[in-house]
Protein backbone atom coordinates (compact mmCIF):
# COMPACT_ATOMS: atom_id res chain seq x y z
CA UNK A 1 0.00 0.00 0.00
CA UNK A 2 1.41 3.12 -1.02
CA UNK A 3 0.54 6.42 0.73
CA UNK A 4 -1.08 9.20 -1.21
CA UNK A 5 -0.09 12.97 -1.38
CA UNK A 6 -1.52 15.80 -2.82
CA UNK A 7 0.93 17.43 -4.79
CA UNK A 8 1.10 19.80 -7.57
CA UNK A 9 1.61 17.96 -10.98
CA UNK A 10 5.58 18.19 -12.11
CA UNK A 11 6.09 20.10 -14.79
CA UNK A 12 6.82 18.12 -18.37
CA UNK A 13 10.84 18.71 -17.97
CA UNK A 14 10.44 17.25 -14.12
CA UNK A 15 8.20 14.41 -15.43
CA UNK A 16 10.81 13.24 -18.01
CA UNK A 17 13.46 13.41 -15.68
CA UNK A 18 12.40 11.54 -12.90
CA UNK A 19 10.63 8.78 -14.91
CA UNK A 20 13.56 8.33 -17.25
CA UNK A 21 15.72 8.26 -13.66
CA UNK A 22 13.53 5.88 -12.12
CA UNK A 23 13.31 3.36 -15.19
CA UNK A 24 16.58 3.59 -17.06
CA UNK A 25 14.66 4.53 -20.06
CA UNK A 26 17.08 6.84 -22.27
CA UNK A 27 15.06 7.75 -25.49
CA UNK A 28 14.07 11.56 -23.86
CA UNK A 29 12.40 12.38 -27.23
CA UNK A 30 9.90 9.50 -26.43
CA UNK A 31 9.82 10.00 -22.89
CA UNK A 32 8.91 14.14 -23.53
CA UNK A 33 6.13 12.94 -26.02
CA UNK A 34 4.43 10.61 -23.51
CA UNK A 35 4.61 13.30 -21.10
CA UNK A 36 2.55 15.19 -23.42
CA UNK A 37 -0.22 12.67 -23.64
CA UNK A 38 -0.17 12.19 -20.09
CA UNK A 39 -0.52 15.63 -19.13
CA UNK A 40 -2.97 16.29 -21.87
CA UNK A 41 -5.42 12.98 -20.89
CA UNK A 42 -4.90 14.40 -17.27
CA UNK A 43 -5.90 17.88 -18.29
CA UNK A 44 -8.92 15.99 -20.94
CA UNK A 45 -10.21 14.12 -17.11
CA UNK A 46 -10.29 17.97 -15.31
CA UNK A 47 -12.25 19.77 -18.32
CA UNK A 48 -14.27 16.91 -18.63
CA UNK A 49 -15.32 15.46 -14.89
CA UNK A 50 -13.82 12.00 -15.73
CA UNK A 51 -13.04 11.38 -11.71
CA UNK A 52 -13.38 7.46 -12.05
CA UNK A 53 -9.54 6.85 -12.68
CA UNK A 54 -6.03 8.95 -12.82
CA UNK A 55 -3.09 9.48 -14.98
CA UNK A 56 -0.26 11.13 -13.24
CA UNK A 57 3.20 10.05 -12.78
CA UNK A 58 2.58 6.63 -11.27
CA UNK A 59 0.60 6.19 -14.72
CA UNK A 60 3.27 7.40 -16.77
CA UNK A 61 6.08 5.66 -14.81
CA UNK A 62 3.91 2.35 -15.86
CA UNK A 63 3.42 3.65 -19.51
CA UNK A 64 7.19 4.24 -19.91
CA UNK A 65 7.80 0.57 -18.47
CA UNK A 66 5.73 -0.93 -20.62
CA UNK A 67 6.84 0.62 -23.69
CA UNK A 68 10.69 -0.37 -22.36
CA UNK A 69 9.03 -4.51 -23.02
CA UNK A 70 6.84 -3.96 -25.44
CA UNK A 71 8.79 -1.40 -27.85
CA UNK A 72 4.75 0.24 -28.70
CA UNK A 73 3.77 3.27 -27.31
CA UNK A 74 -0.19 2.99 -28.49
CA UNK A 75 -0.99 -0.61 -27.41
CA UNK A 76 1.24 -0.07 -24.07
CA UNK A 77 -0.67 3.03 -23.57
CA UNK A 78 -3.95 1.21 -23.88
CA UNK A 79 -3.31 -1.06 -21.03
CA UNK A 80 -1.40 1.91 -18.80
CA UNK A 81 -2.70 5.35 -19.28
CA UNK A 82 -6.05 4.71 -20.72
CA UNK A 83 -6.93 2.00 -18.45
CA UNK A 84 -6.21 3.64 -15.28
CA UNK A 85 -8.04 6.84 -16.51
CA UNK A 86 -11.28 5.69 -16.48
CA UNK A 87 -12.91 2.12 -16.41
CA UNK A 88 -15.95 4.03 -18.61
CA UNK A 89 -15.30 2.85 -22.32
CA UNK A 90 -16.85 5.85 -23.60
CA UNK A 91 -14.72 8.11 -22.18
CA UNK A 92 -11.52 5.74 -22.62
CA UNK A 93 -12.51 6.23 -26.28
CA UNK A 94 -12.72 9.78 -26.33
CA UNK A 95 -9.54 10.03 -24.17
CA UNK A 96 -7.83 8.19 -27.24
CA UNK A 97 -9.15 9.74 -29.71
CA UNK A 98 -8.44 13.12 -28.32
CA UNK A 99 -5.18 12.59 -26.57
CA UNK A 100 -3.61 9.27 -27.31
CA UNK A 101 -3.96 9.99 -31.17
CA UNK A 102 -3.14 13.44 -31.16
CA UNK A 103 0.56 11.95 -30.83
CA UNK A 104 0.37 8.11 -31.54
CA UNK A 105 -1.30 7.33 -35.02
CA UNK A 106 -3.11 4.05 -34.29
CA UNK A 107 -1.00 0.95 -35.96
CA UNK A 108 -2.86 -1.92 -37.24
Amino acid sequence: MDLIYDVEAPDLSTMVRRVMNVTGYTDEQEATKMALVVRDIAERCRQTMITDGSCGMREYKAWIQSVMITRDPYESALSTIIASASADPDNRAELISTCLEAQYARTI
